[in-house]
């Protein structure tokens, strides 16, 4: 297949739904050839609904950090007043399920960089109104700060949401599919929209992410560290060979630490002890520039 950029309008047909609709410019897509999992395998999940003035609700992933901060794409964030925030939810209907909790916020922040035409700096933060206490359901992700200087090609992932690969319907469990991380070059074969802060991997079968899996998370295989949010894909549907373009974390670890003041809580110690000497160079930066401002 030749280059393709982006489908600005890509799945429209999502908009036929009763509640959601998809995110534009930049779509986030479905797993095509999933399995459905259990919360507690991926208690890092969140969903996201979030209300937009000119339309009904978008649905949307987020990857929570810690007890406050949320990891989404920026383009979920496009044209939305507030997000309904689901933790430790299978579904969206079904309100009895045990261990669940819903929180509203109109707090989030989006990269100063992001571009939807291109889907550049493809990255957001939603701050949640308190601190929410971790259970079996709700754990934060790991940043990959032991990976940051690695390119992550050939490495295993898992890609999990609630986008839809048939219908669209708003009892949609959630979904995982395994991925393999490629290169970029050879994901810039497929995207003209690849840049060194994106990610791409692909299925050694038909699978990618769709409608719906939009700023959700890619972690490492067997792990809670998340390397990707859920940018974009192909137009050619949910069940295609083609790669899916995620947000490159590791990209962007210093961005999320200026935002969120977050230092690698839970990295190992030793990790901690690198993040934080990073953090006080910084500060000293900061220092010496303010002390030569007259």
């Amino acid at each position: 297949m030749g280059l393709q950029r982006i489908l600005l309008a890509l799945l429209l047909s999502c908009a036929a739904m009763d509640i959601f609709i998809c995110p534009q410019p930049v779509q986030g897509f479905a797993i095509g050839q999933s399995k459905y999992g259990r919360i507690e395998k991926f208690p890092y999940q969140v969903m996201l609904i979030g209300k937009q003035l000119w339309r009904k609700r978008i649905l949307c992933g987020g990857t929570l950090l810690d007890q406050r901060w949320i990891l989404t794409a920026g383009h979920c964030t496009m044209g939305v007043t507030h997000f309904d925030i689901y933790l430790g939810a299978l579904t969206i209907e079904d309100g009895a399920e045990t261990g669940r909790l819903v929180l509203r916020s109109n707090k989030f922040i989006v990269h100063e960089g992001f571009d939807p035409d291109t889907a550049a700096n493809d990255i957001a933060l939603v701050k949640l109104p308190l601190d929410v206490t971790y259970t079996t359901r709700i754990q934060p992700a790991m940043l990959p700060y032991l990976r940051r200087n690695d390119a992550l090609t050939g490495a295993k992932v898992v890609a999990t949401g609630w986008g839809a690969n048939n219908e669209m319907s708003n009892y949609n469990p959630m979904q995982y599919t395994e991925l393999r991380v490629i290169s970029n070059q050879e994901c810039a074969n497929e995207f003209d929209v690849v840049t060194n802060g994106v990610l791409c991997a692909k299925g050694l079968r038909d699978e990618t992410v769709c409608s719906g899996d939009s700023g959700g998370p890619l972690v490492l295989k067997n792990t809670q560290i998340v390397i990707g949010i859920t940018s974009f894909g192909p137009a050619d549907g949910c069940e295609t060979n083609i790669p899916g373009g995620f947000t490159r974390v590791t990209y962007y670890l210093d961005w999320i630490e200026a935002k969120t003041g977050r230092l690698g809580q839970n990295l190992p110690l030793v990790a901690q002890q690198q993040v934080s000497q990073r953090a006080q160079t910084l500060m000293r930066n900061v220092v010496r520039l303010n002390d030569n401002v007259v």
